[in-house]
């Protein structure tokens, strides 16, 4: 029988969440195929600034002119970077379901994953225009993602400024995984992806939204309270409703399109999508990729 999210949560118990959640998936245990240096010849790719010019096929550049790089399945380890937005608007919560519970669980479940295959783990946070790291990797790195995950607290705006961060423009070969509801008053989250992006670096975008938050049916008078700011206002859900959709449905269209790039994966997910569903999803897709 599987396990909603709802009761996923009131475990309150992260490592146990993440096993349950490991054991629904219909794939089992893995983050897809690896490629890199290894014996059974794959495919080939152009070589990138940074790659080891003795992996260059020079007999294939005689024949075509092209610097190409033999690539084969492997079974070395990732080196997995795990990012949460701990904003205010990440307290947002929809038939009992916190943004910010059903983030760790996703979170807790990758690492889980990630730990049973021996990856390489480290944990960072957002918050108030700081990034901090949480956890390095190390032979305990799960264990002590765990631990940060249940003592977290949302709280606070990220800056509308546009900040540097030398934390972030590492070129190591690596997956960052980033769960936030990338919501923002200009272009705050598209600015962090973007100092991110690096040829060796494959980031997945795990975007949380709820339902009404997509679609908006409420009617009567409603409080509505900026969980950053903690400002109140109230308003006719009637009479803002066209105007929000259209609002919300602009602005999800744009972030989409500004997220398309080489090695960027984008996904939007519900309060109400199971997160096994949503993880299978995501390994079914790398496996191809």
């Amino acid at each position: 029988m599987r396990a909603s999210n709802l009761e996923i949560v009131r475990l309150n118990n992260l490592k146990l969440a993440a096993k349950i959640i490991s054991e629904q998936l219909k794939h089992g245990v893995h983050f897809g195929k690896r490629v890199g240096v290894g014996s059974e010849f794959e495919q080939y790719r152009y070589y990138e600034p940074g790659d080891d010019p003795k992996r260059i096929d020079w007999k294939y550049f005689s024949r075509s002119g092209k610097h190409m790089i033999k690539e084969s399945q492997t079974e070395s380890h990732l080196n997995i970077r795990i990012l949460l937005d701990l904003s205010g608007s990440m307290n947002y919560s929809e038939n009992g379901i916190k943004r910010l519970d059903y983030a760790n669980s996703l979170i807790a479940s990758l690492a889980y994953l990630g730990n049973q295959q021996g990856d390489s783990l480290s944990f960072f946070t957002f918050q108030e225009g700081k990034i901090i790291q949480k956890v390095a990797p190390s032979p305990k790195a799960f264990q002590r993602i765990i631990y940060h995950l249940e003592e977290e607290k949302a709280s606070g705006s990220w800056p509308v400024r546009k900040q540097d961060f030398p934390e972030l423009k590492s070129r190591q070969k690596e997956l960052i995984i980033f769960v936030s509801d990338f919501l923002q008053k200009e272009s705050e989250w598209i600015d962090i992806v973007e100092q991110m992006r690096h040829p060796k670096k494959e980031i997945v975008l795990f975007q949380i939204l709820g339902e009404q938050e997509l679609h908006f049916n409420q009617k009567g008078n409603l409080k509505f309270q900026d969980l950053e700011s903690d400002r109140i206002v109230t308003l006719d859900g009637e009479s803002v409703r066209r105007n929000y959709q259209v609002a919300i449905s602009t602005y999800l269209e744009k972030l989409e399109k500004s997220f398309q790039h080489p090695q960027v994966h984008y996904y939007q997910v519900k309060l109400s999508d199971s997160i096994s569903e949503v993880i299978s999803r995501f390994l079914d897709e790398r496996s191809f990729s």
